[in-house]
């Protein structure tokens, strides 16, 4: 069977891009013919890519130019690379909308998975009402979200599957030992979405004597100005974008987060794999849910909270006890092994319809 998997951005780090490498990993070993398209080449880091996937390559000032332009070559490039595919899984609603306009015009002819990974309410009304649409007319067509709270705003579609992003686990549970200065990490975008600044601020005027340094991993738009006006700050250590995250993560004592949401908390998820606690700010719902079932850490409403749950973390006993819960439930629910069988599943079912 032959899968290609169409994702916004090439060369960048961020959970849908994490959760599209492992998909491929998962399919690759059940021997699936898998072929990954990127429309936009963020180029945020350089990487040689695997022969086993084919990319697009356009940089962002092709977008920034003209969007109406960007998206009719966009469209006649879909097209032509979902000709000869068996099944097409799309990452975002923009891409997902122009496949099922092209399968419209072949009578349906590709099989289509639509896998959410931004909130559907935080896109476009455009994009929501052309996605709607264009569902309403394929009846094969199936959308998978990663919550019950993401699959009640796709109400209007019958065919809605919960399929979480899988983690690559560890095998050993994490003793924390007592140190003097705690190492923070935060990982992702940095973007102003993802409360960067504000988790910054909430660190360094922490009155507590114990001394912390906040070890921020990612790009964005706000990475430049945010190493300017830190930079004589020796709490807080930008590093850049990076594909070796398990590096830092192994190093660290404590996962922080000043995101404003999430929608599938990939990094946290991927934190609590390697036995870290986790103090979040996000408060809309995907964050909270997932720390909540864990009891990997704490969610946090305000600044003076945040400062709180470090000062309890302080005690590595309490990391010890909170990371070790986290990696439990990681194992439990998010393994490769649990989401592969979920994966193959739905691939075998969409395999089974009839064009």
């Amino acid at each position: 069977m032959s899968i290609g998997v169409f994702k916004l951005y090439k060369n960048k780090i961020g959970g849908t891009e994490k959760a599209v490498e492992n998909l491929i990993d998962i399919l690759t070993k059940n021997s699936l013919q898998v072929r990954c398209f990127s429309a936009i080449n963020a180029q945020e880091i350089q990487v040689r890519e695997d022969n086993r996937k084919t990319y697009l390559f356009q940089d962002n000032t092709a977008y920034e130019e003209s969007k109406l332009r960007f998206y009719i070559k966009y469209l006649f490039f879909l097209s032509a690379k979902s000709k000869d595919l068996e099944l097409i899984i799309s990452t975002d609603i923009a891409t997902s909308s122009l496949l099922l306009l092209i399968g419209f015009f072949r009578y349906n002819k590709n099989k289509i998975i639509c896998w959410e990974h931004y909130p559907f309410d935080k896109n476009s009304i455009f994009w929501r009402k052309v996605f709607k649409f264009l569902l309403s007319l394929n009846k094969k067509a199936v959308v998978v979200c990663n919550s019950h709270k993401e699959k009640d705003k796709f109400s209007f579609c019958k065919r809605v599957v919960i399929i979480p992003n899988s983690i690559k686990t560890q095998k050993y549970k994490r003793i924390h030992q007592g140190k003097e200065t705690l190492d923070l990490i935060y990982i992702g975008r940095i973007v102003k979405d993802k409360g960067v600044e504000r988790l910054i601020n909430a660190v360094i005027n922490h009155p507590s004597t114990k001394k912390y340094v906040l070890h921020i991993v990612g790009g964005g738009q706000e990475l430049e100005y945010l190493k300017s006006k830190y930079k004589n700050n020796n709490q807080i250590h930008f590093h850049g974008p990076s594909l070796n995250t398990n590096v830092f993560l192994a190093k660290s004592d404590v996962f922080v987060s000043g995101s404003y949401f999430e929608c599938f908390p990939v990094t946290i998820l991927e934190a609590m794999s390697y036995g870290l606690p986790v103090i979040s700010m996000d408060i809309s719902g995907g964050t909270s849910s997932v720390i909540s079932s864990s009891g990997g850490g704490f969610v946090c409403q305000s600044q003076i909270e945040f400062q709180e749950k470090l000062t309890y973390f302080e005690d590595n006993v309490k990391r010890t006890e909170h990371g070790n819960a986290g990696f439990l439930f990681v194992n439990r629910h998010y393994s490769e092994e649990i989401v592969s069988a979920q994966w193959m599943s739905l691939i075998n079912r969409a395999n089974s319809q009839e064009n």
